[in-house]
């Protein structure tokens, strides 16, 4: 009972599981493609943004780019003293510009006027490569002379001249006056060692991008896997005979289908299984049974056989007695032989030796439920019967289908209550004859317990003659239906 109560929720669980909405793998790994990019690129993004506000915010900061600019100045202050340079020697300077961190270097010459102060670029390290720059006068035979804006202080010429002068130190931009070996001229050095860093960030925001693409793909193909590899196992679990293994059926997709199958045919095996146990048992009795009640009548049937054959009887009434006894056992053997028979219909092959042919259906059903109909009515019984009308041909075999209504009949006679009718109905359906039979049971139980086993011989009878049949009980009203398909026109027999 318990293994029964499983197999329904499990049942039930199905049918649920059928109303769920299902998302292919394809449309599940495209889903998975997109939500990869674009967690990548939200975090890439951020990563960038984050990166750009601590360059901004910490590398370029005023007093980050103030202490770099005065490094920068005393290391050339140095790099001048060592080499004893001069400010003419523009080549000079601008190669130590260009091996330095990202600097543009500019030399002025700063003169003290009546009405101001002019600065006068006489070197410039130049945005390019050391073999373009603009040259110290010295330098004008070679390469040109170049003289840079000149810058005039309509004001007191002493103040402007310490202001020109001043050490200074602005946003990336730092300014000090040097002593070279011909003079002292202003320096100026501008800053831009952080492009490398924004080159940095980029480069690192799109490794974000798709180190995050690649996890999620990875993550999704690797939990793909797992389920995969998890239903393996369990499958073999039930190939080596484990057949109470669960199947796990979690995904949505062809994987969660496939996990259904094998669970539907897992389920399926078992119940095969316990109907071939049923029918085992069903055959262990069955022979128990039989063994015992055929030797019975049989030993009594041979017993006044001889008796018989002997003439060991004194009075013609003794021999019909005997007769009579010979016929009843005959008849029991008959009923057990027909057991049998409904037995191996039920459990045996599938397939039987039925020889169907086209039949005029009015005249066979009118024959077989008409003979029955007489039966009854003459023991007793009252009959309610309505018969088809017209011309239909169904294809059957019409000794098996005389044993499904010779069951069908034997079961009311042994189960429905004489006292109410017997109501039979015949209907002709656009591709089949509908045939229902219903009867009250009998308040007081038939001692002869029932097997169901007609009821399968008459239903096994039925498919294989292509129709349906089925019986059930509603109350005290028990009735069963049975469908026989009709034949095409153009199939019918035509007269010669």
């Amino acid at each position: 009972m318990e293994g029964d109560t499983r197999l329904i929720d499990r049942t039930e669980e199905k049918q649920k599981s059928k109303r769920r909405r299902y998302l292919s793998l394809q449309a599940k790994f495209l889903l998975v493609l997109l939500l990869g990019l674009a967690l990548g690129m939200g975090l890439g993004s951020l990563t960038m943004v984050v990166g750009d506000a601590l360059i901004d915010h910490v590398y370029l900061s005023e007093e980050a780019m103030a202490e770099r600019c005065r490094s920068i100045l005393d290391k050339f202050e140095t790099f001048v003293q060592e080499r004893d340079l001069k400010a003419a020697q523009a080549r000079d300077i601008t190669v130590w510009a260009k091996q330095q961190n990202r600097i543009y270097l500019m030399v002025y010459e700063v003169t003290l006027l009546e009405d101001g102060v002019e600065m006068r670029a006489i070197v410039d390290s130049g945005w390019w490569d050391e073999e373009n720059y603009y040259p110290a006068e010295g330098e004008a035979e070679d390469e040109g002379y170049y003289t840079d804006t000149i810058t005039t202080y309509d004001e007191d010429a002493e103040q402007a001249l310490a202001e020109a002068t001043a050490e200074n130190y602005g946003y990336g931009t730092g300014q000090r006056m040097v002593e070279f070996a011909d003079g002292t001229y202003l320096v100026q050095v501008t800053e831009y060692s952080e492009e490398p860093l924004y080159e940095f960030v980029t480069i690192l925001s799109y490794a974000v991008i798709l180190a995050v693409f690649l996890l999620v793909v990875l993550f999704y193909h690797q939990r793909t896997i797992s389920y995969i590899i998890k239903l393996s196992q369990e499958v073999e679990v039930i190939a080596h005979g484990k057949l109470d293994g669960a199947i796990t059926v979690k995904n949505r997709d062809e994987t969660g289908i496939l996990a259904e199958h094998v669970d539907t045919m897992r389920t399926s095996i078992i119940q095969e299984m316990r109907a071939e146990q049923e029918a085992w048992n069903a055959n262990s009795d069955l022979i128990t049974r039989m063994s015992h009640d055929i030797r019975t009548p049989l030993t009594v049937l041979l017993g006044f056989l001889e008796l018989l054959d002997e003439g060991d009887y004194s009075e013609d009434e003794n021999y019909r007695s005997y007769l009579g006894i010979c016929k009843k056992n005959a008849y029991q053997l008959k009923e057990l032989a027909d057991k049998l028979f409904q037995y191996f219909m039920v459990f045996g092959h599938s397939s039987h030796e039925m020889k169907p042919e086209a039949t005029d259906a009015v005249v066979l059903l009118g024959q077989l439920i008409g003979e029955h109909e007489m039966l009854l009515t003459e023991h007793g019984w009252e009959m309610d019967c309505q018969y088809i009308q017209g011309q239909h041909f169904i294809r059957v075999d019409a000794v098996f289908l005389k044993r499904l209504f010779d069951n069908l009949f034997s079961n009311i006679e042994k189960y429905a209550d004489p006292s109410r009718p017997v109501v039979i109905r015949q209907r002709a359906e656009e591709d089949c004859i509908r045939i229902t039979l219903e009867n009250r049971v009998r308040p007081d139980p038939n001692p002869v317990e029932s097997t169901n086993i007609g009821l399968k011989t008459c239903e096994r009878i039925v498919q294989e003659m292509g129709g349906a049949f089925s019986a059930g009980r509603r109350g005290e009203v028990f009735s069963v239906e049975l469908t026989l398909p009709l034949l095409d026109r153009e199939l019918e027999p035509t007269e010669e």
